[in-house]
């Protein structure tokens, strides 16, 4: 118990959001339940230092969150983050800044994973480690499931349509389209089936940590990739089809905006309703 509580002071601070990020979220403080959820159940187990690069990594093996001595390259932010939405409420841009913001949005990010490895072994006990095949065969049904599997889709869509070749990498986050994802470079993704299914993976992670940051943030980054411009909320610009492409991101239809946001709303209650239990 003493080591759990060690944790939780460790990650308290990484997962203390900007006001912005809490100003008009009916979520509000759920970054830090979440984490204090994930290390009560074990699936946080500690925070390592890690100088090889600036990634930041969940290991399922220790249940350890890695997160780098060196700060987010510039150029790296400026293609990895979403720079649109403002919350009116505190007067900010609802993106994480370059530093410190970014670094807590990150380490978020990371906490997701660990929370589906939650809800993997959950729903897959026997085998956890086969629960994205299961879901893809109709085997398990749930929120999660349900989120991967039209990730898992878009992509192999994508993937059909840039050809046999499939040189072009294209989903519904620039964080699942990274090169680590390779399977002819990295032993442990064997094929193209799993690179795909890896990469989906990586985008649903990434919708459900912006609907954590705010609802609000969230909600544009739809608008951006279905190109359906809210003029009620305020950007920097709107995005063309070139955009999309140039970033490798697919462009979604209407009816998908509205089915993402059921999807990533039910999975988020899933989760408040999981932490409520663990804290009565």
């Amino acid at each position: 118990m003493e080591k759990k509580e060690r944790i939780k002071k460790k990650i308290e601070n990484l997962l203390d959001v900007p006001l912005k990020a809490i100003k008009g979220d009916e979520n509000e403080n759920i970054e830090k339940k979440l984490g204090f959820f994930l290390v009560d159940k074990e699936y946080i187990r500690g925070v390592e230092e890690r100088s090889e690069d600036w990634g930041f990594v969940y290991y399922s093996t220790t249940r350890n969150i890695a997160i780098s001595k060196k700060e987010m390259p510039h150029n790296k932010w400026e293609y990895c983050i979403f720079k649109m939405g403002f919350n009116k409420e505190a007067q900010e841009n609802l993106f994480p800044s370059p530093g410190m913001e970014t670094k807590k949005y990150r380490f978020l990010h990371e906490a997701n994973h660990a929370y589906q490895d939650y809800l993997c072994f959950n729903e897959s006990p026997k085998e956890p480690e086969a629960w994205y095949e299961k879901v893809l065969e109709g085997e398990i049904e749930s929120c999660y499931g349900r989120l991967f599997k039209f990730c898992f889709q878009k992509r192999m869509q994508e993937d059909e349509k840039e050809g046999a070749k499939g040189e072009r990498k294209r989903g519904l986050s620039v964080w699942g389209n990274s090169s680590n994802y390779n399977h002819e470079e990295n032993e442990n993704i064997p094929n193209k089936f799993s690179e795909i299914a890896v990469r989906a993976q990586e985008d649903a992670n990434e919708l459900v940590t912006m609907y954590l940051w705010h609802p609000i943030y969230f909600d544009m980054y739809l608008d951006a990739l279905s190109l359906n411009h809210n003029k009620e909320k305020i950007r920097e610009r709107e995005l063309t089809e070139e955009d999309l492409n140039k970033d490798g991101l697919a462009r979604i239809k209407n009816d998908e905006v509205n089915y993402l946001k059921k999807l990533i709303t039910d999975y988020v209650q899933e989760m408040k309703e999981n932490i409520e239990k663990e804290e009565s």
